[in-house]
């Protein structure tokens, strides 16, 4: 591998001299021994001791003017190093040993997060005998592989040793052909896998893709991080209790991601979801994104239950909108907002028919809350009028801790009292950093900018 498309790819020499530093600086001053053996382990080059940032410069120059070029790359591998991603070409065998003495240098430096993505089709990495998928020189990192379709079928069959290493795991479908049950009950076998993220969107999962999803996820108990994106994806009332049965084995899952917009959900899968949610005691990161199902109010009734269960929970995001919620469900969400002990919520039920007395109902459950710094209301199009707006400005007031706040209230009928409200009390927040609220389709939105004067914009 070229050392200096490595280092002009992941920043100007000043800011990768300026990480250095930073790292190397202890209270007793610059650590020259420490930063001269990290630069010998990352480029496997015979460095000494850097005296002071200029020796820094240097070296790191001479390391940028090291190396060949790469031509003609058969397959590419994207790296994450110093906070900036970029791709490595892989051809030569020269350019493979280079590869593999950085990353193995890489790995032997704590300091920063590897992240190694390979990307492309199986037979293309195939040709490059040095750099085989499953191989020790890749899979021993915290490896992410993102995959299309039959490439991680050809990936999986034909490279068995990756069970046992791979920990990081992000497969897109989308583009590919539904992949069949077989290939998602391939993955029980990675039982070392603690990140995981399937995209599924727009493909016809059903009932019998999730169970399939479902199985493998249960022997997963050392997953940390799950996203599972199944949007338009068929997915009814057996396919939820699939889902939820499949969470049973998440032990160590402390971050869910599960987004199921635009499918026949009803009560009764939500309702399972919910509760099998409910039973992971330890997550502490929750999106949930179940938009423009079927839902009742009832449906909230069953998300209050399971989240009352989740008491390390301190980030929550709910996607509700598009579903006939009505001040009802409103009223029974609230209930289990005013329980938990967040930092950040994140609560989007646009088009849920609340009207005032479900906005009202959700103000009375926030002002309840004394945890919260970050916040986001999506509120459009709910005929929310200037009672209700503030009622929404007197449980702001409340939330003293209040650091960031969102507001969406357009397309409502909120008029300049309900819009001078919400101004007010975002203005009495003593900790506020910023704060966007937006009222298109409003009467008071042409006074918007008088109504939020002296609030910190986002």
């Amino acid at each position: 591998m070229c050392l200096g498309l490595l280092l002009g790819a992941a920043g100007s020499l000043t800011e990768i001299a300026a990480k250095f530093i930073e790292e190397f600086t202890t209270e007793d001053g610059f650590d020259g021994e420490g930063c001269g053996a990290a630069l010998s382990k990352m480029f496997d080059v015979e460095i000494g001791m850097i005296e002071d940032e200029a020796a820094l410069m240097s070296a790191l120059s001479q390391l940028a003017n090291k190396g060949e070029e790469c031509v003609k790359p058969a397959a590419t591998v994207s790296v994450n190093m110093l906070g900036r991603s970029f791709e490595v070409p892989l051809e030569t065998e020269t350019s493979v040993r280079d590869f593999k003495a950085t990353i193995a240098a890489m790995q032997a430096v704590p300091v920063y997060e590897q992240e190694l993505t390979i990307k492309g089709k199986y037979a293309e990495l195939r040709n490059c005998d040095k750099v085989q998928p499953g191989s020790a020189l890749i899979l021993r990192l915290r490896t992410k592989l993102e995959m299309n379709g039959q490439d991680a079928v050809d990936f999986l069959d034909k490279c068995p040793e990756a069970i046992t290493t791979v920990e990081r795991m992000c497969l897109d479908f989308h583009g590919a052909q539904l992949p069949d049950s077989a290939l998602l009950r391939t993955l029980a076998a990675w039982t070392h896998l603690k990140h995981l993220d399937i995209d599924l969107s727009n493909k016809n999962v059903g009932v019998k893709g999730c169970s399939a999803l479902a199985a493998a996820l249960r022997g997963m108990d050392q997953l940390q991080t799950l996203r599972l994106r199944l949007q338009c994806c068929g997915v009814n009332t057996d396919a939820c209790l699939a889902l939820g049965d499949g969470f049973r084995g998440l032990s160590s899952l402390t971050r869910l991601t599960l987004e199921v917009p635009a499918n026949s959900m009803t009560t009764a899968g939500c309702a399972a979801l919910a509760e099998a949610i409910g039973r992971i005691v330890q997550l502490r990161v929750l999106s949930l994104h179940v938009g423009g199902n079927q839902l009742s109010p009832k449906s909230c009734g069953a998300l209050a239950s399971g989240l009352k269960g989740l008491g390390q929970l301190d980030d929550l995001t709910l996607h509700l909108g598009g579903n006939t919620i009505s001040h009802t469900g409103c009223a029974a969400l609230a209930v289990a907002l005013a329980d938990l002990h967040v930092e950040n919520l994140r609560l989007h039920l646009a088009g849920c028919e609340l009207g005032i007395a479900g906005c009202k109902a959700l103000a009375e459950g926030l002002s309840h809350n004394e945890t919260v710094t970050g916040l986001e209301l999506g509120l459009a199009r709910n005929s929310i009028q200037d009672a209700a707006c503030c009622a929404l400005a007197e449980a702001l007031e409340g939330m003293v801790k209040l650091r960031t706040v969102v507001l969406d209230l357009n397309a409502n009928a909120m008029k300049d009292t309900g819009c001078a409200a919400v101004g007010a009390a975002l203005r009495s927040l003593p900790d506020l950093e910023g704060a966007s609220v937006f009222c298109i389709g409003n009467p008071a939105a042409p006074k918007l900018a008088v109504h939020m004067q002296g609030v910190p914009s986002l």
